[in-house]
């Protein structure tokens, strides 16, 4: 595994646990996150800070509320250019809902400079989020909220 990997699981590790001080330590301080899709599913955000804010308040995706099934997850690396590219293949749906599941799969291009995260862009089908969204707003903790 080369270093920029590392990097990219330890920015995934700090994302996944709430380790705000770890994020910070990964991601640099001027930095864009972007998921493809307009908002509220996708959207784009520029600075460490607000990019933290953005996923404390899951503005992008359907927030939380789901099970959660990954079924696979490969990484890549191109230290050449400063990328590591992971490709996400997952499950997701409501508790109330099982028989009607979200697949998709999302490729996550993370660019590293100075050992640091300077650009994360999530390409994945927000089209299939939409039509999930559609299905089930009133549901959704994100969306039911409003």
């Amino acid at each position: 595994m080369g270093r920029y990997i590392d990097i990219g699981k330890a920015f995934e590790n700090a994302l996944f646990s709430g380790d705000v001080e770890g994020l910070r330590n990964v991601l640099h301080h001027d930095m864009t996150y972007e998921m493809s899709g307009q908002p509220p599913i996708g959207g784009r955000f520029e600075g460490r800070e607000r990019v933290i804010e953005s996923f404390e308040k899951r503005e992008v995706g359907l927030g939380p509320g789901f099970e959660y099934q990954e079924l696979a997850r490969e990484w890549y690396e191109d230290e050449a250019h400063g990328k590591v590219f992971v490709e996400i293949h997952e499950r997701s749906w409501l508790p109330d809902h099982p028989e009607d599941v979200l697949e998709v799969r999302t490729c996550s291009v993370l660019t590293i400079k100075d050992e640091q995260i300077v650009s994360i862009i999530d390409y994945t089908d927000s089209e299939a989020y939409a039509a999930f969204k559609s299905r089930h707003e009133a549901e959704i903790p994100k969306f039911a909220r409003r």
